[in-house]
């Protein structure tokens, strides 16, 4: 019985490490103007950095998924940082076309010019 719950502390201590990110996960692509030496010094640099960063981060993941999307942030910010294209999630796109309102009908009287408040008497 000692033995079956040695075992399972130990796969559940194993188990609740995180492992850290071997790479990112998005894809970079070399930015208007930089050659591929430059791209492939930039990527060793910011996957050094990130790795780095996110290792001696204060806050430890909390699953697989959260350490890759935290290193994925960080490489991303480097490599735009470079001057390389990064990804963008399509929330940040902004919508362009605005929204149309007709116009007032033909011989509508113009508003009321406004003043400034009266003073009370």
């Amino acid at each position: 019985m000692l033995q079956i719950l040695t075992i399972l502390i130990s796969v559940f201590l194993l188990s609740a490490c995180s492992t850290m990110p071997g790479g990112p996960s998005i894809l970079v692509l070399p930015g208007t103007g930089k050659n591929f030496d430059q791209f492939h010094n930039d990527d060793l640099l910011c996957r050094q950095l990130t790795h780095t960063q996110v290792a001696t981060s204060q806050k430890e993941a909390d699953s697989e998924d959260e350490a890759q999307q935290n290193y994925d942030i960080v490489y991303i910010q480097c490599m735009y940082s470079k001057g390389h294209r990064v990804p963008v999630p399509g929330e940040l796109m902004y919508d362009t076309q605005q929204e149309w309102h007709p116009p007032p009908p033909p011989n509508t009287p113009a508003p009321p010019q406004t003043t400034g408040p009266r003073p009370s008497p």
